[in-house]
């Protein structure tokens, strides 16, 4: 699945940015990220899901200049989707001096668990 998010107005702390819902039972392989400049130095990216925003990514710095990150976080194994659930981006720390429009692209690689 490739989600694409454009924006248009300057990314903030604590801003959630979510795929289209995985239904449950998706087993999640691999996501990765790719991002415009989002602004000056300081930003980061964490990708998780519900319960644990940075559960692929964790503290991605890729934002600063744009570039592409995959699932690189310590927990960053196969998920059982427990329950219907998006993967989100989370700006863990906002851009000092944020640009005003950007995208993202969140490519989130999955497979149906047979019974």
């Amino acid at each position: 699945m490739v989600c694409e998010y454009a924006w248009t107005a300057a990314l903030l702390l604590n801003d959630l940015i979510q795929s289209p819902p995985l239904p449950k039972g998706a087993v999640v392989t691999d996501v990765s990220i790719t991002t415009s400049s989002m602004g000056a130095a300081a930003v980061t990216l964490d990708v998780g899901y519900g319960t644990d925003p940075d559960y692929f990514i964790a503290a991605s710095t890729i934002g600063v200049a744009g570039g592409v990150a995959r699932a690189s976080a310590a927990t960053a194994k196969p998920l059982v989707l427990a329950d219907n659930d998006t993967i989100d981006v989370l700006i863990k720390v906002a851009p000092t001096t944020p640009t005003s429009t950007g995208s993202i692209s969140l490519v989130v690689s999955y497979v149906m668990q047979t019974a």
